[in-house]
């Protein structure tokens, strides 16, 4: 039984609450945090679920979650940056700077592994990647042995919108090569640091989530178990794609630096929110940014057992953070659902 719990610090807008509430128990979620930024700066704080099975204890704004594809944004930030700085050239092909992993005939920029467009294999629909993934959640993977699983496309680089983890890797590997630096220790004084974002961290190797965290759950329907598997993966089989820690006020903060151009040019800027189709409707990616439906920003899965979205809507900045399925929950158990069942059944949006 999902049991839920409910509270705002926004006068006056408990629809939200109402819908947040609803939006758990009908996607089978067990809890989520939401946090909402107003066009007139009234940053407003919702709650609802549980953080723990088993636990009265509710949700509540400062706790810690895996954020998953939110990583990427952070991983673009750091890539326009260096090219801010001349250090590299969104048209600069990959092979000049990691020619150990790709090959001289293989023209894919770093601009068209920002834009999901180098027809590079993924490591993350690999069968055999997924086979090993599975058996051994807690192994640790270098970026390197990540980059050898996953097939090509059919599509010379830049012709095709496909979204591809292996692509952010790369990026990793190319902000490491550049600076001479980790990712990690690049990210935490360019981005971390000045931001003071002191709740955001990125993982290599350990499990571990630093407290106070909600768990992370995953329902089995062959077996009706809902599994806590919040310290049984090893966030390095998403490297930089996907490995980030975060908490809702953390988000919100990064979201606004990031969709303002926090510390790129606004030429860069526009690069970077030049928006061109993909396969679905009314969907478009930029440089490290999607459009979905006028929601500009990026969401977020880490295996099913969290899902993050950030995204500025209608002049509005929302941050919504959830861990995983209860039972009976599935794919449309996440963050991404939860954003649009609240969007389109409060009259705070429909009214813009």
């Amino acid at each position: 039984m999902l049991i839920g719990y409910i509270s705002s610090s926004a006068s006056g807008r408990n629809d939200l609450n109402k819908i947040l509430n609803e939006a758990i128990y009908e996607l089978k979620i067990p809890g989520a945090v939401m946090v909402v930024e107003t066009p007139e700066g009234m940053i407003w704080n919702y709650r609802a679920g549980v953080r723990r099975f088993g636990s009265p204890m509710p949700m509540s704004r400062n706790l810690k979650f895996r954020i998953g594809s939110l990583t990427k944004t952070f991983v673009a930030s750091l890539t326009l940056m260096l090219v801010q700085e001349g250090r590299t050239n969104l048209d600069t092909e990959v092979h000049k700077i990691l020619p150990q992993v790709i090959t001289k005939d293989n023209h894919v920029t770093i601009r068209h592994l920002l834009q999901m467009r180098s027809n590079l294999g993924d490591f993350t629909t690999d069968r055999k990647f997924l086979k090993l993934f599975r058996e051994r959640p807690w192994m640790h993977w270098e970026p390197e042995k990540l980059l050898k699983f996953g097939k090509p496309g059919h599509h010379g680089p830049g012709k095709k919108f496909k979204y591809n983890n292996s692509n952010y890797v790369l990026l990793g590997k190319i902000i490491e090569k550049v600076t001479g630096d980790s990712f990690e220790n690049q990210v935490f004084e360019r981005i971390l640091k000045p931001l003071k974002l002191n709740s955001t961290s990125f993982p290599v190797k350990s499990a571990n989530i630093p407290e106070p965290y909600a768990r992370g759950y995953d329902f089995n329907p062959k077996t009706g178990v809902i599994k806590n598997l919040s310290l049984m993966i090893n966030p390095s089989w998403a490297w930089c794609s996907g490995n980030g820690i975060s908490n809702a006020s953390d988000l919100l903060n990064w979201i606004k630096a990031y969709l303002t151009g926090y510390g790129i040019s606004e030429k860069l800027l526009a690069e970077q929110m030049t928006f061109l189709p993909v396969n679905y409707d009314r969907i478009s990616y930029g440089l490290g940014v999607m459009n979905r439906y006028s929601a500009v920003g990026h969401n977020g899965n880490f295996a099913g057992i969290y899902s993050a979205v950030a995204y500025r809507y209608k002049g509005y900045y929302i941050v919504i953070l959830t861990n995983g399925q209860a039972k009976g929950g599935g794919n449309t158990a996440t963050a991404e659902s939860v954003f649009w069942h609240v969007v389109k059944n409060s009259a705070l949006f429909s009214n813009r």
